[in-house]
């Protein structure tokens, strides 16, 4: 009975003792904060392996996938040739490490031997179809997290796969190309390097029918081995191509009308005479351009069908190094600006800006132009072109044909000191180019001549070499 009087009183003192509650409670709170911190670190550190290793497959399915496109579908033997099928491979053998945690060791992480069971980052290739040049890698890998262990989760697993697959166009696919070039006067004009840019363009032009030639002459050579490639565009039942230029010119009368110059489709490429005759003059209107390729266009299927009994792949590269003509203008406002006091100096050819005094005269300037000249409206409008809402109608029904179109924006740069007009006429026109390409990659912006030509050599190689594509 003794005995448990002393218990009872032992547990009402426990009962009634503060003391050390707060240290408790410190305890438990610090713990779940500590714990909390800790998992997303750990959460941070997979997540990253996660996406490295997403990288990691696509660049191992790749690889695999050019293997077989340059051996004709055949797979690797040995391991000296590429990876073989199904076959696991680690990652630190060739190089690559994706394990999230710099200290790895098992004895650094609890108890020793811990982490025997952690499988180190590994892949596997697996070539199920390929003769349809598809390829699949598969990356896996664990990790020892650093805080999670302390609620059990011992290993974490992270993996990723990717699917890669090539198209050949085989040189003997039949394919119409045809280009729709600005030719109005800005194209006379400097393209920021010292280069006109009508020059720019012909060089440019020249060097892509080189490359085309090189298709016809490829293909023609595999159907008539041993003639050499001097007979080759007389044998070409491959490739046509096309080129209209357009530009805005005024009549005796002062009517505008469209002036668009056409070398029709044709089983050769483009003759240098024919880009060489190309003038930079008048304004810009590219909707008739456009719908005329887009009528020449349908025809295309039929042509090579009677010719080479296929159907063609069909390119349209489109051209311009500015805005269509100003149609009409909508959300007219005040304008920013100020009164300047000018004086015209016949010396320089110039306006002077001074203050008010004698033979100066005042004027609102709203802001530069790119000549060094004031605007001196007092409102500003966005200006709208019916012509481009027009071309991009074209595009949008030559796209519907199955033809892809590519569009280049030449010398479209903008400056800091860039008036807001400026920057409004750059606007449009990349929208409009946006508008006709086939997507966002099939738009190239060449700011200059040289930028220019690697855009159109790009396109080239885009036509007449393999296309590999990633699938998720």
């Amino acid at each position: 009975m003794g005995h448990h009087r002393s218990l009872k009183r032992f547990i009402n003192r426990f009962k009634s003792n503060s003391d050390g509650t707060m240290a408790v409670l410190w305890a438990t709170s610090l713990s779940a904060v500590v714990l909390a911190a800790g998992s997303a670190y750990d959460y941070s550190k997979v997540t990253t392996a996660r996406v490295q290793s997403v990288a990691t497959a696509d660049m191992l399915a790749l690889s695999a996938a050019v293997y077989i496109r340059d051996h004709d579908g055949e797979t690797p033997n040995t391991n000296k040739e590429g990876f073989k099928h199904n076959q696991r491979y680690y990652l630190e053998d060739i190089g690559i490490d994706i394990t999230p945690y710099a200290d790895r060791k098992a004895k650094f992480r609890g108890k020793k031997g811990r982490n025997k069971d952690l499988e180190k980052p590994n892949f596997r290739i697996k070539y199920d179809h390929p003769e349809t040049g598809m390829v699949s890698a598969f990356v896996y890998g664990q990790t020892r997290p650093a805080f999670m262990g302390i609620v059990g989760i011992d290993n974490v697993d992270f993996s990723a796969s990717s699917t890669v697959s090539y198209e050949t166009q085989d040189l003997k696919d039949p394919a119409s190309i045809g280009l729709v070039l600005d030719n109005s006067g800005s194209m006379a004009w400097d393209d920021g390097t010292g280069t006109i840019r009508m020059t720019g363009l012909k060089t440019t032009v020249k060097g892509f029918m080189v490359q085309m030639d090189d298709v016809i002459d490829m293909a023609t050579a595999e159907d008539n081995p041993g003639q050499g490639q001097a007979n080759a565009t007389n044998q070409n039942k491959y490739l046509r191509t096309n080129m209209i230029t357009y530009a805005v010119k005024n009549k005796n009368n002062g009517q505008s009308y469209q002036d668009i110059d056409e070398e029709r489709f044709k089983w050769s490429t483009i003759s240098d005479s024919k880009i060489d005759a190309m003038v930079a003059d008048g304004g810009t209107n590219s909707s008739g351009a456009m719908a005329l390729m887009n009528y020449r266009m349908k025809d295309e299927p039929d042509t090579h069908e009677k010719k080479n009994g296929g159907n063609p792949l069909k390119y349209v590269l489109f051209m311009t190094d500015g805005v269509n003509n100003v149609t009409s203008n909508s959300n007219c406002r005040a304008a920013q600006g100020h009164w300047h006091y000018l004086h015209w100096n016949s010396w320089t050819l110039s306006h002077e800006d001074k203050s008010n005094s004698n033979g100066w005269y005042r004027v609102w300037a709203r802001e530069y132009d790119e000549w060094g000249q004031y605007w001196s409206e007092q409102t500003i409008c966005d200006e709208i072109s019916s012509y481009d809402a027009a071309t991009i109608s074209s595009c949008g029904e030559l796209k519907e044909q199955g033809s892809k179109i590519y569009s280049i924006g030449y010398a479209l740069t903008i400056n800091a000191t860039d008036s807001e007009w400026k920057r409004a006429e750059v606007a449009r026109a990349n929208a409009l180019l946006l508008g006709c390409a086939t997507g966002p990659e099939y738009f190239k912006d060449a700011q200059n001549a040289n930028s220019l030509n690697l855009a159109f050599e790009s396109i080239g190689e885009d036509i007449v070499e393999d296309s590999i594509r990633i699938r998720y």
